[in-house]
This record gives C-alpha cells, structure tokens and sequence, in this order.
C-alpha cells in the first residue's frame, strides 16, 4: 500500500555536492576574447556580468544561508497517485493563516520560477486570512519527475487537486503564472465544484473572432507590441526547451555558470527593470541547477504555451470567478476584450510597472490585488 503520509522536509544540498560545486566555478571558461563584442543579445548577460557574479559566487555567497531562510518556510513532502502515472513525489511549502476560517491558497510557479516565488508575498496573505500552498511542480525543484511521456496538464491538475484534498482543503482558491497560469486555468475547468476562484497574472490565448474590432487601451496596445516582441524575438528558448530538454539538460546540469547565464537571460528579459542582486540570481538559478533542470525543460516537451488550457478541456468557457493582474512588462498578457471570450473576468487590474515575476518583483502589489479579488468572491 502506498505510502500516503505528509512529511516535514527541509532543503539540504549535500557538503559533497557544494564542494564539486566551487570547483566547477573554479574552473569556468569565459569567453574573455568577446569581452568587446556589439553584436550580442541586448540582455544584459555579458562578460563582465559573468564574471562579476563567478567572484561573488566563490567568494561571498552562502548557500547555508539561503539554505537557512527557505527553511524557514514549513515544507513537506508526500506522495500522490495520478492515474496511469503512478506515484509522484510532491514537495510544497505550507504557510498557514492563524486567522479563523481562512481560505486555502495554492499559489502555482512557472518556469524559470520555484516554489519560493510567493516567499516575499506571505506574510501578507496570511495576516489576510489565506492558508498558502506552494508546490514544486512535476518535475522541478524538490518533486518527482513523470518518466512516462504524456504528462500533460490536465495530470499536472490531477496532482495538484489530490495535494488539496489530502490538506483537507475541499474547496479553495488558486493562482499562477507562467506554467501555473496554465495548470491553474485546466484545474479550475476539471475541479470546478471545488476551486471556487481562480487568479493569473499570465493570459496567454489566440486572438478571438470579433464582429467588429474592440477598442483597446494603451495599456492594452503595449500589451499586444509586446506579445508579438515574445512570440517573434524570443521565442527561442521555449522551441529548444520543448524539442530538446534532456539535451540541454545534459549541459545545463553539469554546468553551474551556463545554467546561470540561461536563467539571468530571463530573469533580466522578463521582468520590468528589477534590481536582481548576484544572491538572488544564483539562489534562483541553484533551485534548478541542484535538482536537475532538467525536468523544468520536461513540461515544455509536454504542454502548448499558446492555450491557457488544452487536451480534454481545450475551447470550453472557464465561468468560475476569474481574476486577472496586468502587470506592465508581462509579455504574455492579452486585452480584458479578448479573456472575457474565454472566462468569467470579474476581477482585472492593470500595474504601470512590474514584470513576468509579479510575486517577486511587486509582493505588495500582487498580494493586495489577491486578497481584494478573492474576498469579493469568497462564499459569494
């Protein structure tokens, strides 16, 4: 009989694995000879930001810290069934409200994201009155990767409503971006007695068929340049991720300094001007590269990043409360015309600044937009 039992965890890399660690930053490469180049991408991701990071890497940075303050945060483990897969291991962070009749929040990450993306947004939410429930995502971080091909979002739904249920948490909340935005919507559609609202700061759909063209916003505008911007220019990433995750897997595994600079790539691209300090990106880049990054490459192999739902639940209108949080540089961000064609839109607010990573780069703006939406909605 499968072991069902929720287990406390903590993150813990082992002395072996920081040691082989710092030799491989000890005997990086760099392309020093290109140090001068004009041609590159306009990212950011240079030579001197390259190096500068490596020093800081070697010299002052302290995984047993980070270590220290993720830990912080009670996380578990426990393992769930999904049909035709078998068990999946899931780890999760769980930071419950003191405040009575709180309402469960699952709070769903993407790529290059992890679970500790909602870490500055917390205490917010709990002082709120939110119980808050943060996976790792099949594959990524502390949780199991499917070995079976097939693994779509509507299992990624399955897991994470059956991670609901053996909380006790009949009837909840959710939000996500990136993939969770994805997972989120599919959950809402196949769990809709039990999801009761849903929140994204991702809408991601074709452009609808309209008898006459709606009238946009400059907000909306600017949304629109910059969606066709992703789609055209950058792009890249999610075609290699998809065609060839256990190739890049091989590099970006062994390679320290390389998984840094293709996480940095994003981390800069995606959000709105953020001051990303060297602990950050290298504690973002080692929640994938300690694992295995591999698995994070897995979901684009599986899933379509153009429908906010696919497979059985493909077409079909999303009439639970659905609310939605514009932030200015979310590349992947559609006019409120065009998500009312696909859900129940009774929650939308535009941000003048933030980016892809609403919950790290704007914590404030992000939890208060959440508690608003969700107490309007709450046992409505």
């Amino acid at each position: 009989m499968a072991d069902t039992a929720i287990k406390p965890f903590e993150i813990h890399i082992s002395d072996s694995e920081i040691n082989l660690l710092q030799r491989k930053l000890e005997l990086t490469r760099i392309p020093s000879n290109l140090a001068n180049e004009q041609w590159g991408e306009n990212n950011g991701v240079t030579v001197k930001l390259m190096e500068d990071t490596i020093k800081f890497w070697q010299s002052d940075y302290d995984w047993r810290e980070e270590e220290v303050r993720l830990n912080a945060i009670p996380q578990f483990k426990t393992s769930i069934e999904v049909e035709s897969f078998g068990l999946i291991s899931v780890h999760f962070l769980h930071s419950p409200s003191s405040t009575p009749a709180a309402v469960p929040l699952l709070f769903l990450h993407g790529w290059p994201g992890s679970f500790a993306e909602i870490r500055k947004a917390l205490p917010a939410l709990n002082e709120a009155g939110f119980h808050v429930v943060a996976p790792s995502l099949p594959g990524f971080g502390f949780t199991s990767c499917p070995d079976k091909a097939g693994f779509k979002h509507s299992q990624d739904s399955e897991l994470m409503h059956k991670l609901m249920l053996r909380l006790n948490y009949k009837y909840y909340v959710v939000q996500g971006g990136d993939w969770g935005a994805q997972i989120a919507w599919t959950m809402t559609l196949m769990y809709s007695d039990s999801v009761k609202a849903l929140h994204v700061n991702l809408v991601s759909i074709a452009r609808p068929t309209f008898e006459s063209e709606p009238e946009y916003t400059e907000f909306e505008k600017r949304s629109l340049l910059q969606h066709e911007w992703f789609d055209t220019k950058e792009f890249a990433y999610y075609m290699v991720q998809n065609s060839k995750p256990r190739t890049l897997g091989f590099a970006m595994h062994d390679s320290p300094v390389g998984m840094l600079a293709w996480m940095a790539d994003k981390l800069f691209t995606w959000s709105d001007s953020y001051p990303w300090s060297p602990t950050e990106l290298i504690t973002w880049t080692l929640l994938h590269y300690f694992p295995g990054p591999t698995g994070g490459f897995h979901m684009y192999r599986e899933s379509s990043g153009t429908e906010m739902a696919s497979g059985p639940e493909a077409g079909k209108y999303l009439k639970t409360p659905t609310g939605v949080s514009a932030f200015a540089k979310e590349a992947e961000m559609v006019p409120r015309s065009w998500a009312e064609t696909k859900a129940n839109i009774k929650f939308w607010q535009e941000h003048d600044s933030g980016g892809h990573f609403a919950a790290f780069e704007k914590p404030d703006e992000f939890a208060k937009d959440l508690i608003r939406f969700y107490r309007s909605v709450w046992n409505s």
